[in-house]
């Protein structure tokens, strides 16, 4: 059967979402088409559910550390009740997403859709879509890899639907994604293992602040190997071996083993050759307004496009572009200026702006206002060892070049410094706040002299 739309949008997660609701507001007939249940990576496989199980860890962890300031007994997570709670969430997000597209006018396709030609594309086996523009919005997967045994890992999205927690898990890879699972998972009580390839682990982050964390991961009883590739996998005994290093003879024993090596964006079942789209390494090839290099029609929108960040606040932002551009024409680009990002590790590792690294090359003039909050009264008060913070500040300005900060509330506080970044704020302007006193935030005055 063949169907006409103004719009077609190829994914239902948060960007496809935003972007769907915005063009059928403003009365443009559209369709939006799904191979999974409606509701898309950060819904139904990531931000939200990840973040059930990172509150419940920081619960135990901070009662862990509380320990000998008063806090008994210790928290215990009771992982199915984690979960079901989790799945209480997640269960619910495909209806509900249907729900309101449906109440938008919007029209629903579900299976897996591909291009036939340029203006066409083809869902499932019976239906054929035209549309005046098509908007990729397919979100990620779980990179993979490609060494002998790889059938037997697992995935993140594996790792969140887990009915009882194994009690050895290694991690591969040094990521957010592997760093953010270990602590979930030596919180409820497993033996952690991370492997990276690299020397130090996450690399995007402030090199001092991530050598912190790791030492912070380390008293928490997660073990990192750096260093060192992975090379192959089997079964031994009833248990999971992983190999690596030179010669691949060092193992590494476990019941789980968890592919951490990073997300890419999902695109391989869209045939975009026969769509006349191009396709770079980390996604579609847009322009500056998000529609395609090489097909005028197609708009491509987070982790689907070739974008800088992978984060649900970008996905967002990028659909409310590109519902401008095929509303008005190309007119709007994205900014991404000042976002902030975040490791929900224990304790969090928050980054906005520039490393110290960066800044150096870049040939900016600045000064660093860093120090250990070990000894803070935000620290003391709940028993944290290991808390950093690393502030870069334009010379002559007062400016914020960039923020990194490690401890609790550091997701948080970070939001102040993309808001001052953003909006061109000064050190001075920062201090001149009466902020509510005492938390996290009001802290920052002493990040800031």
């Amino acid at each position: 059967m063949l169907h006409s739309f103004d719009v077609l949008v190829i994914g239902t997660g948060t960007a496809g979402y935003t972007l769907a609701l915005a063009l059928s507001k403003a009365g443009r007939q559209v369709a939006v088409v799904d191979q999974l249940p409606y509701g898309g990576t950060c819904a139904m496989r990531g931000c939200q559910p990840k973040k059930y199980l990172v509150a419940a860890a920081e619960v135990a962890q901070l009662s862990h550390q509380m320990s000998e300031i008063g806090i008994h007994p210790e928290a215990k997570i009771d992982w199915p009740a984690l979960m079901r709670s989790k799945s209480a969430f997640t269960d619910a997000v495909p209806e509900r997403t249907e729900r309101s597209f449906e109440k938008a006018g919007i029209h629903l396709f579900h299976g897996s859709a591909r291009f036939s030609s340029p203006g066409e594309v083809v869902i499932g086996d019976e239906e054929n879509v035209q549309a005046e523009h098509f908007v990729i919005a397919t979100g990620s997967r779980p990179a993979p890899l490609n060494f002998p045994g790889a059938e037997l890992m697992s995935t993140s999205d594996d790792f969140l639907s887990l009915s009882s927690l194994p009690r050895r898990i290694l991690f591969i890879g040094g990521g957010y994604i592997s760093l953010e699972l270990a602590h979930v998972a030596r919180a409820a009580g497993a033996a952690v293992t991370i492997l990276h390839r690299g020397e130090r682990i996450l690399k995007r982050f402030d090199a001092e602040l991530t050598v912190r964390l790791a030492e912070a991961a380390h008293a928490r009883g997660i073990v990192i190997v750096t260093g060192i590739n992975a090379c192959s996998f089997e079964r031994y005994r009833g248990a999971l071996m992983t190999y690596g290093a030179a010669g691949c003879t060092e193992s590494f024993v476990s019941d789980m083993i968890v592919n951490g090596g990073g997300r890419i964006a999902d695109l391989e079942s869209l045939d975009l050759e026969a769509g006349g789209v191009e396709r770079v390494p980390r996604g579609v090839a847009v322009n500056q307004y998000l529609q395609s290099t090489t097909n005028p029609r197609v708009y491509a929108i987070g982790d689907a496009c070739d974008s800088p960040y992978q984060l649900a606040t970008v996905a967002d932002m990028q659909a409310e572009v590109a519902a401008f551009n095929i509303l008005h024409g190309n007119q709007v680009a994205p900014d991404y200026a000042a976002v902030p990002t975040v490791v929900f590790s224990h304790p969090p590792l928050a980054s906005v702006g520039v490393t110290e690294e960066q800044a150096l090359k870049s040939g900016a003039r600045f000064r660093v206002n860093r120090g250990s909050m070990a000894n803070w009264p935000s620290s003391r008060r709940i028993g944290q060892q290991h808390a950093y913070f690393k502030v870069l500040l334009e010379a002559g300005t007062g400016k914020v070049l960039g923020a990194h900060l490690l401890g609790h509330g550091a997701e948080e506080a970070i939001n102040i410094f993309a808001m001052a970044m953003k909006f061109g704020l000064t050190n001075r302007d920062l201090k001149r706040v009466l902020w509510a006193y005492p938390t996290h935030v009001s802290d920052l005055k002493y990040m800031i002299s």
